[in-house]
Order: C-alpha cells, then sequence, then structure tokens
C-alpha cells in the first residue's frame, strides 16, 4: 500500500528501493521503526523535489534540501521562528559547511524532536547555547542569547535587566563556580529543574506542535 497518495506509486518504490540501505542505518542510529523512517524520507523526497536547483523530481543524495528549506520546516510546523536562534540550530544539528542539509541529518532531526530521550535533548540544547563549540556556556554568550531569546528593542534598561538574568542563571547553574555552564553544570541543573532546558531560548519546537507534526507524519 502506498504510503504517500500524492505521489506515483512506481515513484514511490523506485525512492525506496534505492535508499533501503540508508534505512537499515537509520533504523539503528534513530528511534523510528523501518515504515517511519520511509513515512520521513518520503517528506524529505517531497521537499527535495520541490526544489528546482536539485534537479526537481530527480532524487539527489549528494546535495539534499537546502538549509533555507530546512528552517522554513522548523517556522511553518514547529513554531520556531527567531532567525538569530535557528542560526546556531542549523549549527548544532548539521556541524558542515555546505548549504544543504542530508537525509541523513533530516531524519536525526526528527527523531531528536519527535522521539528524542531528555538527555538525547539536553545534550542538544546545551550545544546551541554553547556558541563557540568550546563546551562551556560563557557569560557573553549568555548576554547573546537572552538578547536575541527575551528581548527585541535593547535600551540602557534593558540591558541592565539582561545582565541581572545571566547573574541569576550562573548563580543557578553555574555549580563548580567557575564563571561559566559546563555541559556537566547545565546536565545536573536541568534534571534538578526540567524546566530550564531552554533556558537560554527556544531550540525545541512547543509541545502542542511536536505532539500535532507525530500524529501528521507518522498518522499516530
Amino acid at each position: 500500500m502506498s504510503l504517500d497518495s500524492t505521489l506515483d506509486s512506481g515513484e514511490e518504490i523506485r525512492f525506496l528501493n534505492k535508499i533501503s540501505g540508508t534505512i537499515r542505518q537509520l533504523v539503528r542510529q534513530t528511534h523510528f521503526t523501518t515504515r517511519e523512517l520511509e513515512v520521513v524520507l518520503l517528506i524529505y523526497y517531497k521537499l527535495l523535489k520541490e526544489d528546482d536547483d536539485n534537479g526537481g523530481a530527480r532524487f539527489s543524495a549528494r546535495k539534499g534540501i537546502t538549509r533555507h528549506q530546512f528552517t522554513t520546516v522548523f517556522d511553518t510546523v514547529f513554531g520556531m521562528t527567531d532567525n538569530a536562534m535557528l542560526r546556531r540550530v542549523m549549527t548544532a544539528l548539521d556541524k558542515g559547511a555546505s548549504s544543504y542539509v542530508t537525509m541523513e541529518t533530516w531524519a536525526k532531526t526528527m527523531s531528536l524532536f519527535l522521539r528524542g530521550s531528555f538527555e538525547e535533548k539536553m545534550r542538544y540544547c546545551f550545544d546551541v547555547y554553547d556558541i563557540q563549540a568550546e563546551g562551556m556556556i560563557r557569560r557573553d554568550h549568555m548576554m547573546l542569547l537572552l538578547r536575541s531569546a527575551f528581548i527585541k528593542h535593547v535600551d540602557e534598561e534593558v540591558e541592565e535587566a539582561v545582565k541581572d538574568m545571566v547573574d541569576i542563571m550562573l548563580h543557578k547553574m553555574d555549580l563548580d563556580r567557575d564563571g561559566a555552564i559546563s555541559f556537566e553544570d547545565y546536565r545536573e541543573s536541568v534534571r534538578r529543574s526540567p524546566e530550564l532546558l531552554e533556558c537560554f531560548g527556544q531550540a525545541l519546537p512547543d509541545r502542542g506542535r511536536r505532539a500535532n507534526s507525530n500524529e501528521r507524519a507518522l498518522g499516530e
């Protein structure tokens, strides 16, 4: 039975046969079953077909969907709209320099967002907030993140408020008192207070959008 009524059944079969080896690998690397991965990757294929620069309907494993298409999904499907934060999200998810997003990155991102464990989400959120990828969230990084996440118009009074927020977060989360938040500090703080998971800005879909997306995409 066809998994997507908008695709020709022969085209769907050809695509799934072509990526069968990739699916077998991704079953071991994600939280999806084989059938769920087929659905997730058919969505990727349809996005790929929409991109004329990728050769239209011809499947291209070498390039993939564009980063613009990827971030548009974050905006329209997951309600993640902050452009500055989305750039950091993209860096955390896809550390390569290419302007394209591979099928593997797409599948692993959907697995993280829709089925990821709390531990996986902690690691990912920390990577988003770790601007310099040095294993530390430093004071100046916190200033940038909080301005981006919560403040639209920065003036002197607002700047002081952001500094106060940073002081509060350091006092609460810098457990070893070294002036920065390591992953160990962050993980222990979030385990104690789960509401701190996205304390420096939205890095995950909101719960309502995540549940609806799970149902629509995977037919649950």
